[in-house]
C-alpha cells in the first residue's frame, strides 16, 4: 500500500501548478482540491493510472465558506429579514456554486488523472470509505483519499493506493472517526 498525507497550514501555499494539466479550471479550486491533486501527484510520481482504477473520496463538512461570506455581506445590504435561497444564490459568483459542491474535489482528481472507473464520494466517512475500497468491482488497485478543508483556511488530505483486501481489519472500519484519520501519521 502506498500512501500520502500532506497538511498545508492556513497561510501556506500549495505548490499544486506544476502538476495541473487542466490549467483553465484552476479558478473552480478550493485549497482542498489543490492539495488533493498534489497528493495523488506525489503518490503516483509519474506513473499513470488505468483509467478504470475505482476511486473513493471523503469530503469533510466544509468549515471554510470564504466563498459566501462576501456574498453573505451583499444578501443582508438588501434588507431582507427571511433567508431566501434563490435570492441568496443571485448574489453568488458561479464559481463559488462549484466550490462548495461536495464532489468536486473527486471530480477534479479524476478530470487531472484521466479516471472513469467506479468512484463514489463520501461524507466524511472513515469506515464508509473503507468498506467503498473493500467492495470495489475491480481487480487490481483502489485509489482512496480524503480531505479537511479548516476554518482557518489550513488543509489536510490523504490518499492511498492499494488492492482492496489491504483495507480488510482496518482498524477505523465500523467505527466514527473522520476518514482523514485513516492517514494520518
Amino acid at each position: 500500500m502506498k500512501t500520502v498525507y500532506l497538511h498545508f497550514p492556513p497561510d501556506g501555499q500549495i505548490p499544486a501548478l506544476p502538476c495541473i494539466r487542466k490549467r483553465k479550471l484552476v479558478k473552480y479550486y478550493t485549497r482542498e482540491t489543490l492539495a488533493a491533486v498534489l497528493a495523488v501527484s506525489q503518490l503516483l510520481d509519474g506513473e499513470p493510472l488505468p483509467a478504470s482504477t475505482p476511486f473513493y473520496y471523503a469530503s469533510a463538512d466544509c468549515e471554510n465558506f470564504v466563498c459566501f461570506r462576501e456574498v453573505f455581506e451583499k444578501y443582508k445590504e438588501t434588507g431582507v429579514s427571511a433567508f431566501d435561497a434563490e435570492r441568496y444564490l443571485a448574489f453568488a459568483p458561479p464559481t463559488s456554486h462549484f466550490k462548495s459542491m461536495r464532489n468536486m474535489v473527486s471530480c477534479f482528481v479524476s478530470i487531472e488523472n484521466d479516471l472513469h472507473g467506479d468512484n463514489n464520494v463520501i461524507v466524511d466517512s472513515a469506515s464508509a470509505l473503507l468498506y467503498a475500497a473493500l467492495t470495489a468491482p475491480d481487480q487490481g488497485n483502489v485509489l482512496v483519499g480524503a480531505g479537511f478543508l479548516h476554518a482557518d483556511d489550513s488543509v489536510e488530505v490523504g490518499f492511498a493506493l492499494a488492492e482492496p483486501a489491504e483495507f480488510a481489519g482496518h482498524p477505523l472500519l465500523g467505527s466514527s472517526r473522520p476518514a482523514i484519520d485513516i492517514f494520518k501519521p
